[in-house]
């Protein structure tokens, strides 16, 4: 029986006679410790489908990094006792391999590794941080072990206030050397792009976005339908709602169940209560000798407890659309005009 002087286990002073572990053979157990943990909390917070509930912003964003930081640090440094930047290091190199095997071999979309990276790491370094001072000041592994518990307060289901809504739009111009008559034609619909038409993004050569593919429309006027094309599977179509010769083109978007495979990217759905294309327009105007000035704007709603971030997100990727689908638009309409 145990007297009430005799201090807990993990307050009592290391036996001299038994040796440490070096940090590498902590590190050995530490990185698998966390990897492992981080997929069991994948499989409850991130493998779910997210068409009608909110991500899991706070859970899956925020606290599972740190958790995951946090059981590299108790794994590795138990009882505090080394640096803090060690400590940082160690929870980004768990995070950096999560990534690498969420994108390699869980097969998560480019978008969603992407948007999430920045939060992963900065709270990779908060978990760190927080597990480090509890292992240091109050030398209790059991308070540092609550952390481990945070992201099942952010699981799917569980209630969160609605986010406000935030309506945006990306408007991208492009001058080409053809009349409006020339441009219209290569712009209300787009045969098949070649690859030599495709020019360099961060959005598709980096982060893996979707390519354009082709946009063909079935009649012409209002109510006319444009089917369009995406790399890896993606379709939709766009109802046209405002049809101008030579002058403007405006529609909706239509998403059908199959329109972006889960594959593709399985967390953001862009039909849902959190993020919804509301519509988009082709302007076209004339400019001085023979040349037209076009421009093409997308409008976009959000909810999200980070809207400010996403919107950030939102007009990268269409900025990036939209220079692409221009710039085959402007080759195709000029090599028209110049051989007229």
């Amino acid at each position: 029986m145990t007297s009430p002087d005799t201090p807990p286990p993990e307050a009592r002073p290391p036996d001299p006679a038994m040796p440490r572990p070096s940090i590498t053979e902590r590190l050995l157990f530490a990185v698998p410790a966390a990897l492992v943990y981080g997929l069991i909390m994948y499989a409850l917070i991130w493998s779910g489908d997210a068409s009608d509930n909110p991500l899991p912003f706070f859970g899956g964003l925020l606290f599972f990094p740190m958790a995951i930081a946090s059981v590299a640090t108790i794994a590795a440094d138990p009882r505090g006792e080394g640096r803090l930047k060690r400590n940082i290091k160690i929870g980004w190199i768990c995070i950096t391999l999560f990534i690498l095997l969420s994108f390699v071999v869980l097969r998560e979309g480019g978008i969603c590794v992407a948007m999430a990276a920045p939060f992963f790491f900065a709270g990779s370094a908060l978990g760190s941080w927080l597990t480090f001072l509890c292992l240091r000041k109050l030398r209790s592994r059991s308070v540092a072990s609550c952390f481990m518990a945070l992201p099942l307060f952010g699981l799917p289901g569980a209630p969160s206030a609605p986010a406000p809504p935030l309506e945006d739009q990306v408007q991208t111009v492009m001058d080409i050397d053809a009349p409006p008559q020339v441009v219209w034609r290569n712009t209300v619909e787009i045969p098949e792009i070649r690859p030599e038409e495709r020019r360099w993004t961060f959005s598709h050569n980096i982060v893996g976005v979707p390519r354009p593919i082709d946009a063909r429309i079935d009649s012409q006027g209002v109510g006319a339908v444009r089917h369009l094309r995406w790399t890896k599977g993606v379709t939709f179509e766009e109802v046209v709602t405002g049809w101008q010769q030579d002058r403007a083109l405006s529609w909706t978007f239509r998403f059908g169940p199959g329109s972006i495979p889960k594959a593709v990217e399985g967390h953001i759905k862009v039909d849902s209560p959190y993020l919804k294309l509301l519509g988009g327009e082709y302007r076209l105007s004339p400019l001085p000798q023979g040349r037209t000035r076009l421009t093409l704007t997308t409008r976009y709603r959000i909810a999200t407890p980070i809207n400010a971030y996403c919107d950030l997100w939102g007009h990268l990727f269409l900025n990036d659309f939209h220079g692409a689908v221009l710039n085959v638009i402007r080759q195709r309409s000029e090599r028209q005009a110049h051989s007229a």
